[in-house]
């Protein structure tokens, strides 16, 4: 389980539910990943795009026993809405969020919402663990809400206000945060030296991002099309170049994550990527 207090190295994945009104076919997706991760996010219309519930999938993988972090965008919803999903998910047991902003649609798709962005969903749900609803409304039997934020390695990197950014976030009540993706090494240490210089304690776990990658057009396409991800000529090339990328890219990640253990401040890491389950626990067995 993940928890606020787990010391040992953390290991997360994903999830995404499908278009579809089959909820098993959704939640059977995690079973690789039960007994072997410490938690699966269960993303919210990724791209913008129409899934089956987040809330109703994450509420049957927490039946397998496996913990579940609710990914919530403000993309789709105000803050009344906002409340209403995270009091279900606290009457399920669910009491993880990773807060975002969300993806914004392309142009002439739906319309965003926005009404608070990820650090405003963050002040919202520490004000709902303290007992109250944004418009000072008493909440019966309140829960304490674990909030998540993201964040972005490379524009830490570049920009050196972005720490202030995360420090809002924090002080808004995120107890995790979960990055996007990175498959190098020097920034990872860049970014422990910078969680370190800025006061990091073991209060707010920190995990870096990264997945199995499966060839290198599909690495190549991930970097010319998703938000904050970098992955070097190197590693594209190195996936090209083998007769089994599959396993290379399972092997680049046990690579990475060996040095990772190893950074102050760095409390584990998040798997990810499209149908990336099997693989993701794959990676997992190999330290456990």
């Amino acid at each position: 389980m993940f928890s606020p207090t787990n010391t040992n190295f953390i290991f997360t994945s994903e999830t995404t539910p499908a278009v579809s009104t089959n909820l098993k076919q959704s939640i059977d997706r995690v079973l690789p990943l039960v007994g072997i991760a410490d938690a699966v996010n269960v993303t919210d219309s990724p791209n913008s795009k129409t899934r089956l519930s987040s809330l109703l999938v994450a509420a049957g993988i927490k039946e397998l026993g496996l913990d579940v972090i609710l990914q919530l965008t403000g993309r789709d919803r105000n803050r009344i809405a906002i409340e209403s999903e995270v009091l279900g998910a606290l009457s399920l047991g669910i009491n993880k969020v990773l807060c975002l902003t969300g993806d914004k649609p392309s142009e002439g798709g739906p319309q965003v919402v926005n009404e608070l962005d990820s650090a405003g969903i963050m002040k919202l749900l520490t004000g709902m663990s303290n007992g109250k609803l944004s418009d000072g409304t008493d909440i019966k039997e309140p829960l304490p809400i674990y909030s998540g934020a993201a964040d972005d390695l490379y524009l830490q990197k570049n920009n050196p206000e972005a720490i202030n950014f995360l420090k809002i976030k924090i002080g808004n009540g995120a107890k995790f945060v979960q990055t996007q993706y990175c498959f190098d090494e020097e920034i990872c240490t860049f970014y422990s030296d910078l969680l370190m210089a800025n006061g990091k304690t073991d209060n707010l776990k920190v995990l870096i991002g990264m997945g199995p990658l499966k060839s290198a057009k599909q690495a190549l396409w991930m970097r010319e099309n998703l938000w904050g991800v970098n992955i070097s000529d190197n590693i594209i090339a190195r996936l090209d170049a083998s007769n089994n990328p599959n396993k290379e890219g399972l092997m680049i990640c046990h690579e990475l994550i060996s040095k990772l253990m190893d950074l102050p401040g760095i409390d584990g890491v998040h798997l990810m990527g499209p149908n990336c389950e099997h693989d993701s626990a794959e990676i997992i067995k190999l330290f456990r």
